[in-house]
């Protein structure tokens, strides 16, 4: 250990010493981020304290260090055909957060995004509903307010009914699956298009892009107190790609009098920049999201999606998202021989005058996280029944790394609770707890989820009758 230190110590003296020389750039052109960040063994951090490094920011050195984090969650159960499983998205949700704010908690992870928040905030998601066979699925939208809605603010749990769901129409968004708001339920979303009766759009606050005037959605520039964009994942033959930049389009009132060709290399950008700088002067936009169950890799922006990724993509910066949405589009491309596409109105909103993010990206990857088939769980991600089918009763056995209160519940097809299992406190070590099928549960495929102090479990269950 002392001679890896020892060796980390060098490297991080060398790449200190670099900013003596002329040639920096080509020295450095190969250090990413994580290769920098690697070198840092304990002992070896107090020798990189705010190093003077007397270079701009266009030194690829510096861009290294500057690199956004983008969170991408792959799972290999998150759709089956042409079904989003629920369930598993939630964990994919849950997880990606957790990742992006390096917290263990649900709840506490979503505080971060939202500096301020209190419990009478309202955070907006702008969906994309112009395409009713690819949009921003509702199944995505629900584990993100069920995320939400486990935030604590003083004492209080955030109400599901402060989030509000939007897009341009209220016609497009049924169109999607999405039920529109009527009551005044709590533990209800708010859905509706700009085209709302009362809503529109705000004259009062014209938007400069790229020369065009536009008036936003007054869902966005009064309703909301921060904003979740929560694109799709599909090329666009006018735009390139249509992912978390483009999906401003939506927003505003006349997306059809921007440039549509060429791929939008100012109007894109432009609109996001006056939407930070105009709408928004304090950037109530907080998070970026890309709903990659789905994609259309080749012939978009119309029409059925053409492959399957898995993916939630999740990031706070909008340009190292779109970049890293982009990528996962060309993986499919070059899989198919096809070239890459590459979107100008990315790389360009990453440069003055719009400066909105950075397309150096620290990549942080998860794959297939919390959810076990039968008879394959073991380790940290024990959790069994005994026996398998469930007819009548069976025990759930599972292991907990710390004591806590601990959830187990039994989940159907859409996500929805079907039967509480187990709720109370637990201390650290394996459990058992029966589980009775009660009449009222038809036979077929649910989900078993536990969740308790660091875990967050799933698995699949048959109830046979």
């Amino acid at each position: 250990m002392g001679a890896q230190r020892d060796s980390h110590a060098r490297r991080i003296g060398e790449i200190i010493s670099l900013h003596q020389s002329r040639t920096l750039e080509d020295q450095m052109s190969n250090v990413t981020r994580r290769d920098f960040l690697k070198y840092l063994g304990a002992g070896a951090v107090g020798l990189i304290a705010r190093p003077k490094l007397p270079l701009g920011r266009d030194n690829r050195f510096i861009r290294a260090l500057d690199a956004s984090d983008v969170v991408q969650c792959y799972h290999e159960q998150a759709t089956t055909g042409n079904t989003i499983n629920e369930p598993v998205v939630q964990l994919m949700v849950d997880e990606s957060i957790k990742a992006l704010a390096g917290l263990s908690s649900v709840g506490e992870a979503w505080k971060t995004i939202f500096p301020g928040i209190t419990d009478t905030s309202v955070i907006g998601i702008k969906v994309n509903c112009v395409n009713n066979q690819l949009p921003s699925h509702a199944h995505v939208v629900r584990c993100i307010a069920a995320g939400l809605a486990q935030m604590d603010l003083g004492g209080t749990l955030f109400k599901k009914n402060n989030i509000i769901v939007w897009d341009r129409t209220n016609n497009e968004m049924t169109s999607c699956g999405y039920t529109l708001y009527t009551g005044s339920d709590p533990d209800t979303m708010r859905v509706f298009g700009t085209n709302q009766s009362g809503v529109g759009y705000d004259s009062g606050t014209p938007l400069n892009v790229n020369g065009v005037s536009e008036n936003p959605s007054k869902i966005l520039s009064q309703l909301c107190d921060y904003l979740i964009d929560l694109a799709v994942l599909k090329t666009h033959s006018g735009g390139t790609v249509t992912l978390g930049l483009k999906n401003h389009y939506g927003s505003v009132h006349s997306p059809t009098s921007l440039q549509h060709s060429g791929g939008c290399p100012q109007s894109i950008p432009s609109l996001n920049q006056q939407i930070r700088d105009v709408i928004t002067p304090n950037n109530i936009q907080k998070l970026f999201i890309i709903d990659g169950l789905f994609g259309i890799y080749s012939g978009g922006p119309g029409g059925a999606p053409n492959f399957n990724p898995k993916v939630i993509i999740m990031s706070r910066d909008p340009v190292a998202c779109d970049y890293q949405g982009q990528n996962v589009i060309n993986a499919e491309r070059q899989r198919r021989s096809l070239t890459p596409v590459s979107a100008t109105h990315i790389t360009n909103a990453a440069l003055p005058p719009y400066s909105l993010g950075t397309t150096e990206i620290n990549l942080i990857e998860i794959n297939n996280v919390g959810v076990s088939e039968p008879g394959r769980g073991n380790g940290r991600n024990y959790l069994q029944v005994t026996p398998e089918p469930l007819r009548d009763a069976a025990e759930v056995s599972f292991d907990l790394a710390r004591a806590g209160r601990v959830r187990l519940e039994l989940l159907d097809a859409a996500g929805r609770s079907a039967a509480s299992v187990f709720s109370g406190s637990l201390g650290a070590g394996r459990h058992r707890v029966p589980v009775r099928a009660s009449s009222g549960l038809r036979a077929g495929t649910y989900f078993l989820r536990l969740s308790g102090p660091g875990v967050n479990r799933l698995r699949k269950l048959t109830i046979a009758r």
